[in-house]
């Protein structure tokens, strides 16, 4: 049957009531179970038709947060806050006095007291169970179809409230929902190719309270980010009786968790994971077990034991035993009824987890106070032998069962070809140095050549037992001859069996060449005659043998064996010399080296061959240098030849060049006696390495010493006076000491004034002389006043004496 209009508007109706309720009680529900919803009480926000279409430029006027002011802090004041307290409390921390030895510190203190507190603050990426809270800071980053960075703080009513979304709780939410919600909400106001990030920027702050046995009691502000280790080191760290086992956190008065920091630092366990709250209470108590660990500890120190704690757990804690621990003589020493004791544990079975399921199960209560000491096992080794001596590889060797003398020598790499066979010696109970009644065994090891293994000698070893072999050159002087004279290398040579001179005359360099025409001289020692039964000295006997024009000596004494001890001299050939030069320098006509033609060549010979003298040639000025005498050459300049060329030899050859330069001293000469007087004891016989230099005249007088102007004049041949001289240098100076003066002729030569009394005869002055007037002394005036008068009164003693003698 058709319906009728007013049928259709009377069904339409009920229908449309019928949604609409059903739709409201949908939204209601959500509303009850998710608080993160559209505020009825907001504003009313008009709703824009195409949210998507929106440009990217407007999006910060519309996502904005539309929260008032004052309902909210920024992150600028929650950082400053925070930063705040966190340095006011590093400060208090800094100026506690720590009362106890860090080397005896608490197991789990180091924790507190390292003096840095995690900056959890600055976290890009908070934990993803972390509650929103009131004064969080929620950054909302769009990239790519649009761009803003969104900055919203969670106001006192726990909302952030986006101006085109509307007000969104997050109180109570963990960041994990948050971060999906806000995700979801902001979906449908921007691109789809939009991203979407959620971070948390500044956390909010909250006011923890510290209590029982921390060094600074109170309120300590830090972020919500914070846990329970970390407000305890800002409040100074727990004090050195604190309990670390159990650290309280109570809220409303309740105790809603228990830290332990043993269980935090052996196994990173950290318990639940409570965030604190604003005016939580972390509250450490006294600590009620606490025993200390010595010696042979991984990590000697105190510890915190629980109650049901025992070794097994100290053991865990301290990192075990080092490998030389005693562990099966454990001491605890403790206190009880008021008397001290001692207990003594086998920690052998807790350590070694071989051992049986019931020995490993047992363990050893310890009390408060006591003290676990762990000594070190006694050195030394307990399964070893020592070979020492002629072997290849001496040194010390494992001992195993039934081990005999020949598999040790084996093992150590054989005997060497010194080895001495027909005596070695083991030493039972030698390895070991507190053993003061060790035996010996004499044993032959002729048999080990032959492999000989059930020789009587090849005897059984024990530990600690040491073996020594000999070698056979400890029992002989290692024999040498020696060779002097006129080879390239002088020395001793150690002798081999079967040299012969030859073959020293090779090892030694060969011959020189001044040795041709000279002679060998063998000087050997003759043994004891024990054949006649009786002590004979021993004697040297002399052989002499000629040497030929070509350097060589007769195949038959080139043969001959030399014995132990032997010298050998080569003599040089005493008629054979090398050139030996003189040096002529200065004005002759040829100046240079001249070799010498005889032993007795004197002066006058080499300036005849250097051609004669020149004109202007200074007889008187003619001096010699002639090398220093032999001790100043083997002290001075022959210690040159033996410096290790440290520095270059280019260093040491200049050094040696300047030694010998030093090494000649000046001789003076009468050159014009020598020349005049041919063949007298003026003209002198030269030798080798003498330099004769003979100078230009010098027309020049110099004035030295306390004149009024030191100058150099030129000598005048009518004036060889002294005074002369002075007064061309404007006279004596203030203190004159005419006494001393003295004159330096060109040659080197120096000549003093003579006095007479009062009376001063100076030396006569000549070309290239040098006048030298010294200052008198301080005194030097009483001592001549003195003198002066002494001499003075000798006349008139001489004429009293004489009037006496005519009367």
């Amino acid at each position: 049957m058709a319906l009728t209009p007013g049928q259709y508007y009377i069904r339409f109706c009920k229908t449309a009531t019928v949604f609409l309720l059903g739709f409201f009680v949908t939204v209601q529900s959500a509303h009850a179970q998710n608080p993160a919803t559209i505020d009825p009480n907001a504003p009313n926000i008009p709703i824009l038709p195409t949210p998507t279409q929106m440009p990217p430029a407007q999006l910060y006027n519309v996502l904005k947060d539309n929260n008032p002011p004052g309902s909210k802090k920024t992150g600028d004041d929650n950082n400053k806050a925070l930063k705040d307290r966190i340095e006011k409390d590093s400060l208090v921390k800094e100026t506690t006095p720590q009362s106890m030895n860090p080397t005896e510190e608490t197991y789990g203190m180091h924790l507190f007291r390292s003096g840095v507190v995690a900056s959890i603050t600055e976290l890009s990426t908070p934990p993803l169970d972390y509650p929103i809270g009131v004064y969080d800071q929620i950054i909302v980053s769009l990239w790519n179809g649009a761009e803003a960075t969104l900055d919203y703080t969670v106001a006192r009513d726990g909302s952030i409230f986006p101006a085109s979304i509307g007000k969104i709780y997050l109180q109570g939410l963990t960041f994990e929902n948050v971060r999906s919600l806000l995700t979801q909400r902001f979906k449908a106001y921007v691109p789809p190719t939009t991203n979407i990030s959620v971070s948390l920027g500044q956390p909010r702050t909250i006011s923890v309270n510290v209590a029982g046995e921390v060094k600074n009691q109170g309120p300590v502000t830090v972020s919500a980010f914070t846990n329970a280790f970390n407000v305890i080191a800002l409040a100074g760290g727990p004090t050195d009786m604190a309990n670390l086992r159990e650290i309280q956190i109570k809220r409303n008065g309740r105790v809603i968790d228990v830290l332990d920091v043993y269980k935090y630092l052996t196994t990173g366990d950290f318990g639940k994971h409570i965030y604190l709250e604003n005016n939580d209470f972390v509250i450490l108590l006294p600590a009620e077990k606490k025993v200390k660990a010595e010696g042979r500890f991984k990590r000697p120190m105190f510890y915190q034991l629980k109650k049901d704690e025992g070794m097994k757990a100290l053991l865990r804690y301290s990192g075990g035993l080092q490998n030389d621990a005693f562990s099966s003589g454990v001491k605890v020493y403790r206190t009880e009824l008021e008397k001290q004791i001692i207990k003594d544990v086998n920690a052998t079975a807790i350590i070694n987890p071989t051992q049986s399921k019931q020995l490993r199960d047992q363990d050893f209560e310890l009390n408060d106070g006591d003290i676990v000491k762990v000594i070190a096992i006694n050195p030394g080794l307990i399964n070893k032998v020592e070979m020492k001596g002629e072997v290849s590889y001496p040194g010390q060797y494992e001992i195993r069962k039934g081990d005999k003398l020949f598999d040790l020598i084996n093992r150590a790499g054989g005997i060497t070809r010194n080895t001495y066979l027909p005596r070695a010696y083991i030493f039972r109970g030698g390895g070991d140095s507190t053993n003061i009644k060790a035996s010996k065994v004499e044993v032959n090891l002729s048999g080990i050549t032959t492999n000989d293994t059930a020789s009587i000698y090849n005897v059984e070893l024990f530990p600690n037992d040491q073996v020594l072999l000999f070698s056979a050159n400890q029992f002989a002087d290692r024999q040498y001859v020696e060779i002097f004279g006129e080879v390239r290398k002088e020395g001793r040579v150690y002798k081999y069996g079967g040299m012969t001179l030859q073959d020293l005359i090779y090892l030694s360099g060969g011959l020189k060449q001044s040795a041709e025409y000279g002679r060998v001289e063998i000087s050997s020692v003759v043994d004891v005659d024990s054949a006649k039964g009786m002590q004979q000295p021993t004697r040297t006997v002399l052989k002499t043998i000629r040497i030929s024009p070509n350097l060589e000596i007769d195949s038959v004494s080139s043969q001959i064996v030399l014995r132990p001890y032997d010298q050998i001299y080569i003599r040089k050939n005493p008629t054979f010399e090398l050139q030996q030069l003189v040096q002529i320098n200065g004005l002759v006509q040829y100046s240079g080296p001249y070799p010498r033609l005889s032993k007795y060549e004197r002066l006058s010979s080499y300036i005849e061959r250097a051609g004669g003298l020149k004109e202007n040639a200074d007889l008187s000025g003619a001096i010699l240098y002639r090398k220093k005498t032999q001790y100043y050459r083997d002290n001075v300049t022959n210690k040159v030849a033996s410096l290790t060329d440290s520095i270059g030899s280019i260093v040491l050859d200049s050094a040696q060049k300047k030694l010998s330069e030093v090494a000649k001293e000046p001789v003076s000469i009468d050159l014009y006696r020598a020349l005049k007087y041919k063949n007298s004891k003026y003209d002198i016989i030269l030798q080798e390495g003498d330099v004769v230099f003979i100078p230009e005249i010098n027309p020049f007088v110099n004035v030295e010493g306390n004149v009024q102007s030191p100058l150099k004049l030129t000598y005048d041949k009518e004036h060889s006076n002294v005074g002369y001289y002075v007064d061309k240098a404007g006279g004596y100076g203030i203190r004159p000491w005419r006494r001393r003066i003295f004159v330096t002729y060109a040659n080197g030569k120096s000549k003093r004034t003579f006095n007479l009394f009062f009376i001063h005869f100076y030396p006569r002055v000549k070309e290239g002389s040098t006048i030298h007037v010294p200052v008198r002394p301080e005194g030097a005036e009483v001592t001549d006043a003195v003198v002066q008068v002494a001499l003075s009164s000798i006349p008139i003693a001489v004429a009293a004496f004489i009037a006496k003698i005519i009367q």
